[in-house]
């Protein structure tokens, strides 16, 4: 990657942001493996702060207090931990010392030692995967939404996550402009992830459903029209009285819609659910219904069978068990 002065934006271009910052990750005394997550991370710190209306450099203690506190919903304490260092980083390099770096300050530091503890404690389960029973008992949550502009969204945000394996991240970076309908449905170009530092990108191929009400191309469609949104993000913030805003969602967003859906269900273990749920619910659905490894890592984006098969939850761990084989 040249390392040019920009920042990713959320729709996979390229906008000028904190030019130092962004060259300092290439700098002789970092490593390539480095310099992308540092990379990652500053993306993420960017959008949030330019959501929440914060400046970036320097920023305060106390919003870096609310960005990792919130970043440490549904994600590893590592991240957490690594996004603070990127931003205490990029303080670093645009001068910002001592005092000035907020990752320093006492409040961050007992944050991030609250958050260890809280870590530790918990010990982040795994989150459950969603089923095609679940989706649907969702998709008629949803329906029944007094808003009923706010629940086409969330069926629309529900289906295409667990119909294309989504990372919450990437379901919030969607535009308008990433779409290509087809006969089949819906090619969803991914011009950014997680694991895509350099932005080689990444389609994922949605095909129209066989049950109407769960179909995820009629829904998204239904959406677009409904919100009438032509260009931009495709996830908008829903108003009480049914008007769509011109912002896309946040992450923080998405993981509050998977929790409070899930709750309104009726699940008793609806916590145990989050945005994780819709990769992993696709990878086990898929394999149960004989999907081949190759073809839900395309889908998902893994890189290796191995981390694509910590998704896939096996329902039929009994049956298929060895030991039952031993006659005893």
């Amino acid at each position: 990657m040249n390392p040019s002065d920009s920042l990713a934006k959320s729709d996979g271009s390229i906008r000028p942001v904190l030019p130092p910052v962004v060259a300092a990750l290439f700098d002789e005394d970092v490593t390539d493996g480095s310099a992308k997550a540092y990379l990652s991370d500053l993306n993420h710190f960017v959008e949030w702060c330019q959501h929440h209306g914060q400046p970036v450099l320097p920023c305060s203690s106390l919003a870096l207090v609310q960005f990792l506190t919130e970043h440490a919903e549904g994600y590893s304490m590592a991240t957490v931990e690594r996004r603070a260092a990127a931003v205490s980083w990029a303080h670093r390099k645009a001068g910002f010392l001592g005092p000035d770096n907020p990752r320093t300050t006492p409040v961050v530091v007992e944050c991030l030692r609250l958050l260890r503890r809280r870590y530790r404690e918990t010990k982040q389960k795994q989150a459950r995967e969603l089923s095609t029973e679940l989706t649907r008992a969702l998709v008629d949550e949803c329906r029944d939404d007094n808003n009923t502009t706010l629940g086409l969204r969330d069926r629309a945000m529900l289906l295409i996550g667990f119909a294309g394996a989504f990372r919450r991240s990437e379901l919030v970076r969607i535009a308008v402009e990433d779409l290509e309908w087809r006969k089949q449905g819906v090619e969803i170009n991914v011009r950014w992830s997680k694991t895509d530092q350099e932005g080689r990108g990444l389609v994922k191929y949605i095909t129209a459903g066989q049950v109407p009400a769960t179909d995820p191309v009629a829904t998204l469609k239904g959406w677009l029209e409904i919100s009438g949104i032509e260009s931009g993000p495709v996830f908008r913030r829903v108003f009480k009285d049914g008007s769509v805003g011109s912002t896309g969602l946040s992450d923080k967003a998405v993981f509050n819609t998977i929790k409070s859906r899930m709750r309104a269900v009726g699940l008793e273990d609806w916590d145990d659910f989050s945005p994780h749920s819709l990769r992993s619910g696709f990878a086990s659905v898929a394999a149960e219904n004989g999907a081949s490894i190759q073809a839900i890592k395309g889908q998902g984006g893994w890189k290796s069978d191995r981390t694509a098969m910590r998704y896939i939850r096996r329902r039929d761990g009994w049956e298929s068990s060895a030991a039952s084989k031993l006659g005893l």
